[in-house]
């Protein structure tokens, strides 16, 4: 039986618009984007997102990544940082309703800044959740095994009493591996039907 419903953030509670970060730092930094995107520093990024960078070295190892000289100031940075989050989605409203029968937790990959200065701030789902599991806070990302486990205990859960909600089918199967029952996440209405379909919701 289910008691505790894990959802992912990005492209599942709200939409993520990487071209627009792109675009906007190519036209910060006179730099064409496709080298703006060949040029993105993952492995600075995954240490980021473990809570390993701050922010101030995560913007130093993305400028030292550009072709240099780089003219790439860091106001521009963030702002380009700032734009890749989008408006909610009507998944908000499915979160929202699952509360009253269901503990309701974040699980994401995500970095400080975008939770603390935009997501805390911008958003409605996360005054409506139970807990939070963020890469940053517990050094772990989705699809490793052990930021389930992690989560699983810091909800003081049981895995097969667990559902996750994410878009990403890597992120979904992980999470199977340990025991938690997944939705791979495609839009709202298709999430509404999965849940009908595994009694989550009642269609009344």
């Amino acid at each position: 039986m289910i008691k505790t419903i894990f959802f992912d953030i990005g492209g599942v509670l709200i939409d993520i618009h990487p071209e627009r970060t792109y675009q906007y730092l190519s036209d910060s930094a006179d730099i064409d984007i496709s080298t703006i995107e060949k040029k993105f520093p993952w492995g600075a990024h995954d240490k980021y997102e473990r809570g390993m960078l701050s922010n101030e070295e995560w913007f130093q190892a993305y400028k030292e990544s550009l072709p240099q000289p780089c003219c790439l100031k860091s106001s521009d940075f963030w702002n380009a940082w700032k734009i890749l989050l989008g408006k909610e989605k009507n998944t908000v409203q499915i979160l929202d309703s699952l509360k009253q029968k269901y503990f309701i937790w974040l699980l994401s990959n995500t970095n400080s800044k975008h939770i603390q200065d935009e997501i805390e701030k911008r958003y409605l789902f996360p005054k409506l959740v139970d807990g939070t599991v963020y890469s940053f806070d517990v050094g772990q990302r989705k699809p490793e095994k052990k930021i389930y486990k992690i989560a699983v205990h810091l909800a003081s859960a049981k895995p097969q009493e667990c559902l996750f909600i994410d878009d990403l089918v890597e992120n979904i199967q992980a999470a199977e591996s340990v025991g938690i029952k997944g939705i791979h996440f495609k839009s709202s209405r298709q999430l509404k039907n999965e849940l009908l379909r595994i009694g989550i919701i009642n269609n009344t």
